[in-house]
């Protein structure tokens, strides 16, 4: 008698039973039966990406667009990707489902997965994370479920390599994108500071159009001078601002979607840009400001003084790409963008220097309501 394994159509049958129509992740082979699952049913936008803290950030984007995402990855993953789950999940009380590959759990041979599968049930309880390994019943997933939506957190299920049989049914899902050149309005003599950019940048948007913004001073000047239920503050998660508000436009296509992100932010989640334009959100405008430094710390350098943000985008399938530096080419460039053919990137040099003192978004799970629902 040969092994019987789990159905991985009844996985997904459960999950569109439950309302889950988004899911995003970084492929592994013992999930491969589902992903293709995924991929075949119509019903699911699936976006994959770069790394596991990207898809967090795209699956709690996707969540504030009214989608119900699932998640995907390997336990490694999930380990890695512990301050995400810590700083945006977790204290934005967004209840996102994982589906997680238990590699390293009892009975596997791979050396380099035993320390990660011997810690990760233990990180999962640290965490207050609800749980469940997947053997041969799906009905598990009703207990992660429950406690999911009664605590308003993330829930992971594990599931072994023997869960799933083998899928070899390869798909190739290339795109051609045609190549556009930088729109480049540059003036030395206006070199903007942070809060003049951002004023230009809020100017030419309406509340009807989602502003998300990234961790640290940009956030906290818009929370204290600006602040509206269309704004999401990405208080922690450095650098997911750009995967929130991909997530949130491919959920709310026809929604506005403005990403004011910093340089060194967008440095440690390049990829984004990438995965950004393989999904062609048309209603996507990623915004740059760069001062060339961690601005909120200590003004550190960073390396973007040696990275051409517009280039990178043009040449991977951003439609639109301006670099600017004055009030009104800004607004202007805002507007053009919103106005559709994205995805679209902005480029701001700014200088360095500027107010520090603002108030700081305090109660998170508030603004994250507040927001979801203007959009609803």
């Amino acid at each position: 008698m040969g092994e019987i394994f789990l159905n991985p159509r009844n996985v997904l049958d459960l999950l569109k039973n439950r309302g889950h129509d988004f899911v995003t992740g970084i492929p592994c082979g013992v999930l491969s039966p589902l992903i293709a699952e995924f991929k075949r049913d119509s019903l699911y936008e699936h976006l994959i990406v770069q790394n596991e803290p990207e898809a967090i950030g795209v699956a709690a984007g996707a969540y504030l667009g009214g989608k119900r995402p699932v998640l995907y990855m390997q336990n490694s993953g999930f380990l890695k990707s512990i301050n995400e789950y810590g700083s945006l999940l977790i204290p934005n009380e967004i209840p996102i489902l994982n589906i997680v590959s238990y590699r390293g759990c009892p009975g596997e041979n791979a050396p380099q997965h035993f320390t990660t599968g011997r810690i990760t049930k233990s990180v999962l309880d640290i965490l207050n994370i609800p749980w469940a390994q997947m053997e041969d019943d799906v009905c598990v997933i009703d207990s992660v479920f429950a406690e999911m939506e009664e605590k308003s957190v993330p829930g992971v299920i594990l599931i072994k390599r023997s869960t799933f049989g083998e899928s070899h049914n390869p798909q190739n899902c290339r795109q051609h994108v045609p190549e556009i050149l930088v729109n480049e309005r540059l003036n030395v003599l206006d070199i903007l500071r942070r809060e003049e950019a951002l004023d230009a940048i809020l100017s030419a948007t309406t509340e009807m159009d989602a502003i998300l913004s990234g961790t640290g001073l940009m956030s906290r000047s818009i929370y204290e001078r600006n602040d509206g239920p269309n704004k999401f503050y990405t208080a922690g998660a450095f650098g997911l601002v750009s995967s929130i508000g991909l997530g949130f436009s491919l959920a709310k296509p026809d929604t506005g979607t403005v990403v004011i992100d910093g340089d060194a932010s967008l440095l440690s989640n390049l990829g984004s840009l990438i995965s950004t334009g393989r999904a062609q959100p048309r209603n996507l405008v990623h915004v740059v400001v760069d001062n060339h430094a961690y601005g909120s710390c200590q003004e550190e350098p960073s390396c973007s003084d040696i990275v051409k943000f517009p280039q990178i985008a043009a040449h991977h399938g951003f439609r639109r790409v301006f670099s600017v530096n004055n009030p009104r080419d800004i607004s202007e460039a805002v507007r053009e963008s919103l106005a559709g053919g994205g995805p679209a990137l902005i480029h701001i040099p700014i200088q360095l220097g500027g107010r520090r003192d603002f108030k700081r978004p305090m109660n998170l799970p508030y603004i994250s309501r507040r927001f979801k629902k203007t959009f609803s």
